[in-house]
């Protein structure tokens, strides 16, 4: 069993802990044995792409856990400590800031750049940097709605349905 497989069946255990559903009860939902959900949740196998959506519909981090376990993309991985709200919004704050600090001067440096060959060695360090950081502040931003979603039970799953939903309402009015 690889890391991967562990963080992953350990972020479906958070998911169906803090939505308060049985292995059992996902398991019939999605015409699959309780053995293998126990499997998914242990790492042992990957969670089955029949269960994807009711996964990712149980909370916010069994959608996390689906996204990292097709990518690899630890972007998906929300950071592990402190989750009570003042912290993660702080920790929120501060990697945002670090990851606009990154970024200031870039629009100048990249101006009349079109194309890798035309990066200098300082200039890809500075978008490497830069993407580091957005990433870093992306994951404490993932962090932190998943803290108020256990704390305050925000609905978040309805949050982010609502706006594809919107979206794909606008686009089907525009054509």
């Amino acid at each position: 069993m690889s890391v991967a497989e562990q963080i992953v069946g350990n972020m479906l255990s958070k998911a169906l802990e803090m939505s308060n559903i049985a292995p059992k009860a996902l398991a019939q939902e999605i015409n699959y044995s309780v053995d293998a959900i126990y499997a998914a949740t242990a790492g042992k196998r990957r969670i089955p792409t029949d269960a994807h959506r009711n996964v990712a519909q149980l909370h916010p981090i069994g959608g996390l856990a689906i996204a990292y376990q097709e990518t690899g993309y630890e972007l998906f991985l929300p950071i592990e400590g402190d989750m009570h709200p003042q912290n993660v919004i702080q920790r929120a704050m501060k990697e945002d800031h670090e990851a606009d600090r990154a970024m200031e001067g870039l629009g100048w440096r990249l101006i009349d750049k079109l194309r890798p060959e035309d990066l200098s060695g300082d200039d890809r360090l500075a978008i490497t940097s830069a993407a580091k950081e957005i990433i870093e502040s992306i994951r404490a931003e993932i962090t932190m709605l998943i803290a108020w979603e256990n704390q305050y039970k925000i609905e978040l799953v309805k949050l982010l349905t609502e706006t594809i939903e919107k979206e794909k309402a606008a686009i089907k009015a525009a054509r």
